[in-house]
């Protein structure tokens, strides 16, 4: 069984009850749930994630005016609620894993976006890394009666601003055309394999790009983002599944070599026609800078519209 189901399950059944027995007037003032950093927020938790950080465990988000009267009993109250849970279920913490701990609502959200709230400016939503944006919408809220914590998470997950979006995507286009379809067989022919290999692990991870934001999803830590790219509807499983082809194909004899241009061939126009049938882009073609240039003059934002295409932001 998942962490995340577990959690939910222990939350509403024991710790939700005990917290309204033991905080009766502030109850109605916390949220809890699960969301952030970890294979379990995510839902990819599996047999090998149960060596350290995993189990059962939630977060406690209060009222920044709650900090200084709550902050400390609720930790307390946590940890010894906590001591209940059957050992083979009880999270157990390495060095490195995070800890969800009792923390105010704007200091969970600066703890991973770099502000307490909804970005507001073009240089908010761009400086925190996108696996952040990821881990700050992820998991379940289990408890949140007033929603001030689910306000935040539901304007997070509107996704970015549209032109950010829009640079962004004709800097992949732009990434993916110089990776995989001018430099990779140029490289072949130089017999540079280390650059070879190099070249279609960026292809992947700007292919993998691209996909997340046709889809308005965060894309998450690079260790989740294949597998969290089979659940997106928009050419999610298609292009998952080529690009773990081209993974399974990746020596360095002539023919396998050809069948991964091909392929790659193959993913780019996947890729541009769904860019023609956004209306991001009216041509098909295959080679994918035609797209990127063409996006990057359909944004508003001087600043960003005068960016190189290539250059991401």
């Amino acid at each position: 069984m998942r962490a995340l189901d577990l959690s939910r399950t222990f939350f509403k059944q024991s710790a939700l009850p005990a917290l309204q027995r033991d905080f009766p007037e502030a109850v109605s003032r916390i949220a809890a749930g699960l969301v952030g950093n970890g294979s379990d927020c995510f839902g990819f938790d599996d047999e090998f994630s149960k060596d350290h950080d995993w189990g059962i465990d939630f977060y406690i988000w209060i009222l920044e005016e709650d900090r200084n009267s709550l902050q400390e009993p609720l930790s307390a109250w946590k940890e010894e609620i906590l001591c209940g849970v059957p050992s083979e279920v009880c999270r157990r913490r390495s060095n490195y894993g995070s800890k969800a701990g009792v923390m105010s609502i704007g200091d969970f959200y600066h703890s991973l976006i770099g502000v307490p709230q909804c970005p507001e400016t073009l240089n908010e939503w761009h400086l925190p890394p996108e696996e952040n944006f990821a881990m700050a919408v992820n998991g379940e809220v289990f408890y949140d009666p007033i929603g001030d914590f689910s306000t935040i998470r539901k304007a997070l997950l509107a996704y970015y601003p549209e032109d950010l979006r829009l640079k962004r995507m004709a800097s992949a286009c732009m990434l993916i055309a110089q990776t995989g379809q001018y430099n990779f067989i140029r490289t072949v022919k130089r017999k540079d394999w280390v650059t070879v290999n190099h070249i279609r692990s960026a292809f992947s991870d700007h292919v993998t790009s691209l996909v997340f934001l046709l889809n308005r999803v965060y894309k998450p830590y690079y260790k989740w983002s294949w597998l969290k790219m089979h659940e997106l509807p928009v050419l999610g499983s298609e292009i998952a599944e080529n690009l773990r082809t081209l993974a399974l194909s990746s020596d360095f004899t002539e023919e396998s070599l050809q069948g991964q241009y091909k392929l790659i061939g193959v993913i780019c126009s996947q890729l541009s026609e769904e860019l023609f049938r956004q209306g991001l882009s009216d041509s098909t073609d295959w080679f994918l800078t035609s797209q990127g240039e063409q996006i990057q003059r359909s944004i508003k934002d001087d600043f960003l519209r005068l960016l190189p295409p290539q250059f991401y932001y």
